[in-house]
């Protein structure tokens, strides 16, 4: 039994040593306490398979039984203590050969919360756990006796198994002290803070006050009537309480269990490029346009971009800003196909198709377009080079997992370089295809020779995460593109697409899209620069969609972390974000359909279509 309780109190402290510097990863469903448990729709089934922590039941004694309600007109003899919790719990220590849980890292509280004389209710209790001495002798449960309880003198009278939920106003000696299992207070009590925000500066002292006296005496901290919501359960984190009250069971097991996706500390900063300004909102034509596409992302993902980088970004820097509606012609939420489609033809169309209208027609792209003038282009994505992105600027299909037809379609387009990842369209009837058209194929960056001829790179490496060793390959795509598209003398279009960033979005992991997107920004950076080196280009960046329905719940511009919460593991129907450096880059403000990117491009150049 010393060594169960000298467990518990580990576990309690483990938690608020690294609260202090905000490291949400230390939570999970173990923090988590059912509160008034018995009123869920499945009492203790449905808290136990979240794996909570703790579990909480109100007792009243009725002819000699323990009977389990918030109030006695609620009393019912079918709900008792023993066939809700006490059975329920013995037979799970059976099914796991003498452990609450599979896990047997993981442990239960049950927290009894006595309604009624305490006396007689707790003699019928210690009478009742009689039966049960595969729970009083677990270590892995402990029962913690809330509500009327003794004062602490007495508690040596009661057995070793039982602890006594502590008042924070009550001074222990040390033999009470082992006694007491948690410590917990009334939040409305102590504070008027209503969940939303963050606590006054004066409320937040008293709460952490509370917190620090539990630890300093080696015990955890629980609140009731706290605000039970997602804000709410931040903020008590924060502070370190360590069981968070809820009466939301799935939404907290959901909240809890994906913290370690939610959470980014950025261990990789950056500095960003300072812009001259010179030809910036200039109104005058370009010779070149850099279309920068990190898929998937609005203001909420450059903003944790933002945070993680400790408050810098390159496309931040650009004064030029907008909002681009994103809906396609038959869904109000766009999949990447019409959105990017709309982007290099000016038109909207349906979901799945590929630079083709409503009817399944072809459309004339920005490289088609620009080809007639002289122009040159190149595409490159750190996603499969037939992807929905890439694909509208060179291909027609009505659909975007049609990577055969789509790669054939490269072959007679006009753009020049095409670079991205594996494509299951490099069929021995393409490749037939691409030699016939003297295009030069290599199957990685690092072996491309020159890109004197029509280039098409598919290598492995683009489609790995940045997390998984892909380096600098965006970076290096974009320096070979540019070196060869520079040198045309009449002017070019590039588009680059951060594809995996969107990947970010729909697994619900913010370490892949903050990642990928700061990987993203350094070539925003790159573009910048050219552009005020060359005086001719204008360098526009925005996403074809959102993915996630991020929200920010936490962070710090100082460390360089960010804690999020996703809301759909698919596209939303959020405006994206637009910005714009160079001349001309003031066309790009103010909301717009994302159709009026294409004809805001073209006017750029000077061409009419």
């Amino acid at each position: 039994m010393k060594q169960a309780k000298k467990i518990w109190a580990i576990l309690a402290l483990a938690v608020f040593a690294n609260t202090q510097a905000q490291n949400y990863l230390n939570y999970n469903v173990g923090n988590a306490h059912s509160h008034n448990d018995y009123m869920q729709e499945i009492p203790f089934w449905q808290a136990y398979y979240a794996n909570f922590g703790s579990i909480e039941a109100d007792v009243f004694l009725v002819k000699g039984k323990l009977w389990v309600a918030h109030t006695e007109k609620e009393l019912s003899p079918e709900r008792t203590l023993e066939s809700l919790y006490l059975d329920n719990i013995a037979k799970q220590i059976k099914l796991n050969n003498g452990h609450i849980y599979q896990d047997t890292n993981k442990k239960l509280q049950l927290l009894i919360d006595v309604k009624q004389d305490y006396k007689t209710t707790l003699d019928a209790l210690v009478s009742t756990l009689q039966k049960y001495p595969e729970i009083t002798n677990n270590q892995d449960i402990k029962i913690v006796i809330t509500g009327g309880r003794p004062q602490p003198k007495d508690f040596k009278n009661y057995p070793a198994y039982l602890f006594f939920d502590g008042d924070l106003d009550k001074t222990y000696t040390a033999d009470e002290l082992k006694r007491v299992g948690m410590f917990s207070a009334d939040l409305p009590a102590l504070v008027k803070w209503n969940g939303k925000g963050i606590p006054r500066d004066e409320e937040t002292a008293r709460i952490k006050n509370a917190v620090e006296k539990a630890h300093q005496q080696q015990k955890p901290m629980r609140f009731y009537g706290a605000p039970d919501f997602p804000n709410a359960w931040v903020n008590l984190m924060d502070i370190g309480v360590d069981y968070i009250n809820t009466d939301h069971i799935p939404d907290l097991k959901k909240f809890m269990n994906t913290i370690p996706k939610n959470f980014y500390k950025n261990q990789k900063e950056y500095s960003v490029y300072k812009p001259t300004y010179e030809t910036d909102g200039v109104n005058k034509k370009v010779k070149n346009v850099i279309l920068l596409i990190p898929d998937g992302t609005s203001l909420p993902q450059y903003y944790a971009a933002f945070t993680a980088n400790k408050g810098k970004l390159n496309v931040f820097n650009m004064k030029a800003t907008g909002l681009s509606k994103t809906n396609s012609s038959n869904a109000y939420i766009t999949d990447s196909a019409p959105g990017s489609t709309a982007f290099a033809t000016g038109v909207k169309t349906k979901n799945t198709f590929v630079g083709v209208d409503n009817e399944g027609k072809a459309l004339a792209q920005i490289p088609d377009i620009i080809a007639a003038k002289g122009m040159t282009s190149g595409l490159i994505s750190t996603g499969d080079v037939t992807d929905a992105t890439p694909a509208d600027f060179y291909a027609h299909s009505d659909n975007r997992n049609s990577s055969e037809p789509i790669l054939k379609d490269f072959v007679s387009s006009k753009t020049k370089i095409l670079i991205g990842g594996p494509t299951s369209g490099l069929t021995e009837d393409n490749l037939k295809k691409i030699r016939e058209a003297k295009i030069d194929l290599y199957k990685d960056l690092k072996s491309v020779k020159n890109t004197n001829n029509r280039t098409l790179v598919i290598d492995p490496l683009a489609s790995q995460r940045i997390t998984n060793g892909r380096g600098n390959w965006l970076a290096n795509a974009f320096d070979l593109t540019l070196n060869d598209l520079k040198t045309n003398k009449n002017g070019f279009f590039m588009m680059v697409e951060a594809s995996q960033t969107d990947g970010g979005g729909h697994s619900n992991n913010i370490e892949q899209l903050v990642t990928e997107l700061l990987d993203f920004d350094y070539v925003v950076g790159k573009a910048m620069k050219f552009a005020d080196e060359n005086k001719e280009t204008l360098v526009v960046v925005l996403g074809d969609h959102e993915t996630g329905g991020l929200t920010l719940l936490d962070g710090s511009l100082k460390e360089g972390w960010i804690f999020g919460n996703f809301s759909t593991n698919d596209h939303t129907s959020i405006p994206s974000s637009v910005f714009a450096y160079g001349p001309n880059s003031k066309e790009f403000t103010g909301l717009f359909e994302n159709t009026e990117i294409f004809n805001k491009i073209l006017a750029a150049y000077g061409i009419r279509k």
